[in-house]
């Protein structure tokens, strides 16, 4: 008989490609809160991240968050967590040579990331493992496979919409071009009636 197998302690990934956004018109924006917005430095370095966007400082920032307050309410559908909110919304623009350090988003339960201008070589997202299976599961496995790979990566495309675990470990790589990356970057935790 088949031994049974259960997946437990999965870090879950969910990724789309969206077409309800205006990234012309979002890009522009960006741009202009850059110029009148002195952002702040987090896990960025070399580029730049603004401070929260805020509910109607732009419509197509609106758009996503709605967009986004849907697909957060299924995913956490499917792995069993409350009805979650929004609790900050970002910009991010990184020129050539600008990356993230590894860092999490600590207070948080789900957060994600939307690509308005972006490609390859413009540096990827990379995800951590950090149950120190790599300890343990040989430097060249037969196959990497979900199961033995120490390390996610997603290339940024323009229109991606990512959503994981607040807690997941990630960083970005350098871009290696000439022409800046811009993402959108959010969190989400739980409604304020659940914390008490």
């Amino acid at each position: 008989m088949a031994m049974h197998t259960e997946l437990w302690f999965p870090s879950v990934i969910w990724s789309s490609i969206i077409h309800v956004i205006d990234n012309k018109s979002l890009k522009d924006w960006c741009y202009y809160r850059k110029k009148n917005d002195i952002g702040r430095i987090v896990s960025n370095y070399s580029g730049y991240q603004s401070s929260d966007i805020l509910a109607g400082d732009n419509e197509q920032v609106d758009k996503l968050i709605t967009y986004t307050n849907h697909e957060i309410s299924q995913c956490a559908r499917q792995v069993g967590l409350p009805e979650l909110e929004i609790q900050n919304i970002w910009i991010n623009i990184n020129p050539q040579g600008a990356y993230n350090h590894l860092h999490c988003h600590a207070g948080s339960v789900l957060s994600g990331v939307y690509y308005i201008d972006a490609s390859d070589k413009q540096g990827a997202i990379q995800f951590e493992r950090t149950d120190n299976a790599d300890y343990f599961i040989p430097r060249v496995p037969e196959k990497v496979t979900y199961f033995s790979a120490t390390r996610a990566t997603y290339q940024p495309k323009t229109g991606t919409l990512l959503i994981f675990p607040s807690w997941l470990k990630h960083s970005v790589e350098g871009n290696k071009t000439s022409n800046d990356r811009i993402s959108i970057s959010f969190n989400y935790g739980l409604k304020n009636k659940d914390l008490q």
